[in-house]
C-alpha cells in the first residue's frame, strides 16, 4: 500500500511540474486553453496506470509458467 501512496504522490508532482513549466512558458491563456490542458493531464494520468495494468495482465499470461 505505500508503494502505491508513493507512486501517485510522484506521478501528481511530475504532472504539477510540467503544469507549473507550462503556464509559465505561456504569456496568455484563457479558460478554453486551461480546462483543455487539465483536462489532458487528467486523462494521461488516469490513462497511464489503466494501460500498465492491461499490459501487465497481458504478460502475466505469458510468463506465469
Amino acid at each position: 500500500m505505500g508503494e502505491l501512496v508513493f507512486l501517485a504522490v510522484g506521478l501528481a508532482m511530475d504532472a504539477f511540474a510540467v503544469s507549473v513549466t507550462n503556464g509559465m512558458c505561456l504569456k496568455k491563456c484563457g479558460l478554453q486553453e486551461i480546462f483543455a490542458m487539465a483536462l489532458t493531464f487528467g486523462l494521461f494520468q488516469a490513462a497511464m496506470p489503466l494501460v500498465g495494468f492491461w499490459g501487465g495482465s497481458f504478460f502475466y499470461e505469458q510468463i506465469k509458467a
